[in-house]
């Protein structure tokens, strides 16, 4: 484990997503992102509820929702699956969401996030990673989110 990803390790308070995290980066094995075919869902079923695939487009940039996490949906009263997520999102979260996915495509790092936003009507917490991923290693074109309610 590389020191960025160490010191993000460190940061995340949800054990399901320490878990997530350490996957990603044993899935690397050397390389500097791993693929989603890497990625077995038996090995993650302690967290599918929890995660949202996007495919990364460009020119223009859009996320296209491959899959979202049916505790996510829960929680956020939108199923984004099979969707682009700027045409499933309220514009104000949109924004939100879209700047932290350019942020981790852009540098090519995971990033974690800790949130507390007003949405529909109320305001949720939580933490989140955003891990990149490459089908041909040589550009992020897709993330893998994982992402928890914060637990008082």
């Amino acid at each position: 484990m590389d020191a960025d990803i160490a010191k993000l390790a460190l940061a995340v308070e949800h054990p399901n997503l320490k878990r997530i995290v350490a996957l990603w980066d044993e899935k690397r094995d050397g390389r500097r992102w791993p693929s989603r075919a890497d990625f077995d869902p038996v090995e993650m079923k302690y967290a599918l509820g929890d995660l949202t695939l996007y495919d990364v487009e460009d020119n223009p940039r859009r996320y296209w929702c491959r899959l979202d996490g049916t505790r996510q949906v829960e929680l956020f009263g939108v199923d984004c699956t099979g969707r682009y997520i700027d045409e499933s999102l309220p514009a104000d979260y949109y924004a939100v969401v879209a700047q932290s996915l350019a942020r981790a495509v852009d540098e090519g790092r995971p990033l974690y996030l800790q949130r507390e936003i007003p949405y529909a009507g109320r305001f949720i917490r939580y933490e989140t990673v955003v891990l990149p991923q490459s089908s041909d290693g040589r550009r992020v074109d897709q993330l893998m989110i994982a992402l928890m309610p914060h637990w008082d």
